[in-house]
């Protein structure tokens, strides 16, 4: 009985859209562009607090797949809008600057 309101449950979070920020990944990719391992990490994470998990993990793939930051972030500032560019230019000053 237990496993089936599991079931239940997983596949109605599945349906809800829930996605969470993919901080190893986004951390990696930063890392690998050039930041600083603690800048990253700091970037990574004031960046999954102030940003959509959608856009922070398109953010990420776009990087994996060969993408600058900066194009990755211009990419999903077209897609998504503007709103969330102000929190990710704080966040960025908050840790590397």
């Amino acid at each position: 009985m237990k496993y089936k309101y599991a079931l239940l449950l997983t596949g109605i979070l599945m349906l809800g859209g829930c996605e969470f920020p993919d901080k190893e990944k986004m951390n990696s990719q930063l890392v690998q562009s050039g930041m600083a391992a603690a800048d990253a990490e700091c970037y990574s994470n004031l960046l999954a607090d102030a940003i959509d998990a959608k856009v922070y993990n398109e953010i990420a793939l776009n990087m994996s797949l060969g993408e600058t930051e900066k194009s990755a972030v211009n990419r999903a500032r077209r897609k998504y809008g503007a709103e969330f560019k102000a929190p990710l230019e704080k966040a960025r000053k908050d840790c590397t600057g």
